[in-house]
């Protein structure tokens, strides 16, 4: 069922007997989104998936991203421990045949948009969000955890976006080379071994901020959203894409220290539960992250050309630090991991 337009969302909640007063659509690149009012004034937000991007619609992605969505919000809220700042939507309804997801509303505004709020503390959202990432990877080890996630759909939309990265090299004056050589090394992009389960998006984009006085508290509550691309891996590439982000927000929008207290909560997070960061973990991550800045920094409405360049040089820099095995500078360019 083609759910495409506000009209056929009213139509759809009418057939499955869910109560409505007023509907939004949402901006949202790749499925289509509303946020919807209760005839008690509460809100929830639903979803449909068609087997294509909503913004564009020649790239397939196959509907069973919202599968897995559901999935990720069903099985890990048992599973993974319980924080006092962060949480998961919760599931309201699904219907697999239509692809309609509704879940709870997690808030207006993302932690990227709220960065320049000088009212909230950056930096423990940065060391907290850290640490929950930790005990996401931690708890989710188990093989009938991993096998629940095995999402090959995100991993191959997750290896595209690395696909454009040789391009931009050669754009911006940089061998191209060092991505093969890269991949030779320690596999392709998006490519690891099967030790956890990865949230698959996790940047500040996804990481809604909402006030937490409703629930009684003064602080705020963040909450991870967007689970479709969630899958099995090493946890590499979810560390390396949210400090990619935090760095690009760091660097051109106030220098909020986002980067580095998430780095140092993740490590933190790690260590706490008795685990250790090798050198194996730092050198993807370190590789990833450069391919994700290099990526991002040109989809970046803020950044103008000449950071662009900064962040690109940046990023090859890495590349061929970790091809060297320079692992001194990987643990000062990544420090707390």
């Amino acid at each position: 069922m083609a759910i495409k337009t506000t009209v056929e969302l009213e139509q759809a909640l009418k057939a499955r007997g869910i109560p409505f007063t007023k509907v939004t659509p949402l901006n949202a690149s790749t499925n289509f989104v509303w946020r919807i009012q209760a005839p008690d004034s509460s809100s929830t937000i639903i979803k449909h998936a068609e087997p294509y991007s909503k913004d564009s619609p020649d790239i397939p992605i196959s509907t069973d991203r919202l599968d897995f969505e559901k999935k990720a919000l069903e099985k890990l809220l048992k599973i993974i421990p319980q924080d006092d700042i962060l949480r998961l939507p919760a599931l309201r309804f699904y219907d697999a045949d239509d692809k309609i997801l509704q879940i709870s509303d997690a808030g207006l505004r993302t932690l990227d948009e709220v960065y320049r709020n000088r009212m909230l503390n950056i930096p423990l959202f940065g060391r907290r969000i850290g640490k929950w990432l930790a005990r996401l990877h931690a708890s989710t080890r188990r093989e009938e955890t991993r096998n629940a996630f095995l999402n090959e759909s995100a991993k191959e939309a997750y290896r595209k976006v690395y696909d454009t990265v040789p391009g931009i090299f050669s754009e911006w004056g940089h061998d191209a080379s060092v991505v093969e050589s890269i991949n030779a090394k320690y596999g392709a992009f998006g490519q690891s071994e099967s030790a956890c389960v990865c949230h698959g998006d996790f940047s500040p984009e996804n990481i809604v901020a909402q006030s937490a006085v409703a629930y009684g508290f003064s602080n705020h509550k963040l909450t991870v959203v967007d689970w479709e691309m969630v899958h099995d891996g090493c946890g590499s590439s979810d560390v390396a894409q949210f400090a990619a982000d935090a760095w690009l927000l760091d660097r051109f929008k106030g220098g909020r220290e986002l980067f580095g207290n998430f780095l140092r909560g993740y490590g933190e997070g790690v260590r706490e539960g008795g685990g250790e960061v090798d050198d194996l973990f730092k050198k993807r991550a370190a590789a990833h992250f450069a391919a994700y800045l290099t990526f991002a920094s040109t989809k970046a409405e803020s950044v103008m050309k000449e950071e662009t360049a900064q962040a690109i040089k940046l990023g090859f820099k890495i590349l061929e630090k970790v091809l060297a095995n320079d692992m001194e500078f990987v643990g000062t360019t990544f420090p707390g991991l």
